[in-house]
């Protein structure tokens, strides 16, 4: 039977990835956090009486990487069927033009609609697309050269996404940006590293060159095992709680996995890992708790009603 429109437009919703946004608004909250103790010194009450525009604008602008992730859908969909999980143009049957539709209105959105209120916003979502560009499309595609895919990744969350929130917390752009951005940069090139471990056969089946495939599995948890390391040193180092949290709660599953080589404790690294970190976000920026459950709600809702699988799910491929 023949989708319905509505059905079509649930489909272009959540081609965006919504609760993968979950992570972007995250990252925005700790540049909020991080330019409100710039500017102020850190008082946790302050960045609970955050305006309500200030978590609107983040959402804008988190259209941008809405509209990178319907792209990279469309990019990588041959290698997508051959690795584990749910990507919906691959295995759902979604039409290629509704996926270029929904990267497009995305886009726009993200560009256009600050333009005149508030044009710094404007500014880093094109930057987003841009580095999403870079990342996604062919003959540049970073997410398959080795080095690259990270480094862009972790740029998008730890610069970007982060400079989102340093702005909109009054805070001015300059050295101190880029320094206060360096832990929350190095934990994001960890993050991404690991979470393209499970897919290193078919990376390398179909030729992608990840971090991964090109130095392959164990050298590759090691880098980012040391990325964790070094993030944990920046952060002493600035004083910065949030960022030193974040990284102390991911020692542990960073040190289980080098001991024991489990799936679980694989795919723990950073699915329970970025889980703690967004936890430790909302502690922050209340406004986030909101959002992030009416991702994860609608998501489960979603791939339930439609495809009749369980996602997300923070066990090995068990919507299989």
């Amino acid at each position: 039977m023949k989708p319905s429109f509505l059905c079509r437009v649930a489909d272009a919703v959540f081609l965006a990835r919504p609760l993968l946004l979950i992570p972007v608004w995250g990252y925005c909250a700790f540049g909020y956090v991080a330019g409100l103790s710039d500017v102020h010194g850190f008082h946790l009450s302050a960045a609970w009486k955050t305006p309500f525009s200030t978590a609107a604008w983040m959402l804008v602008f988190s259209c941008s990487v809405g509209a990178v992730y319907a792209v990279n859908q469309i990019a990588d969909r041959h290698v997508d069927a051959v690795n584990a999980g749910f990507p919906m143009l691959a295995k759902g049957n979604i039409p290629l033009p509704l996926a270029g539709v929904t990267a497009f209105l995305l886009a726009a959105a993200a560009v256009l609609i600050p333009l005149a209120a508030y044009p710094a916003v404007s500014l880093f979502s094109a930057a987003a697309l841009a580095v999403g560009f870079l990342y996604c499309v062919k003959p540049f595609y970073f997410s398959g050269r080795a080095g690259l895919d990270f480094i862009t990744n972790a740029a998008g969350y730890g610069f970007i996404a982060f400079g989102v929130g340093w702005l909109l917390s009054g805070a001015a752009p300059g050295p101190a940006f880029f320094i206060s951005s360096s832990p929350y940069f190095l934990l994001m090139c960890a993050g991404s590293i690991s979470s393209t471990l499970p897919d290193i056969d078919g990376d390398r089946a179909y030729g992608k060159n990840t971090t991964a495939v090109t130095i392959g599995l164990r050298k590759a948890h090691v880098l980012a095992s040391m990325f964790i390391a070094a993030g944990l040193t920046v952060s002493l180092l600035l004083n910065d709680w949030v960022a030193l949290t974040c990284s102390l709660c991911a020692v542990p599953l960073y040190g289980a996995y080098l001991v024991r080589k489990t799936a679980g404790l694989m795919e723990a690294t950073y699915k329970i890992g970025g889980l703690i970190m967004m936890l430790i976000a909302a502690v922050v920026f209340p406004y986030l708790v909101a959002g992030a459950l009416l991702s994860l709600v609608a998501t489960i809702a979603y791939f339930r009603l439609r495809f009749h699988v369980w996602y997300p799910s923070l066990v090995p491929a068990a919507h299989k």
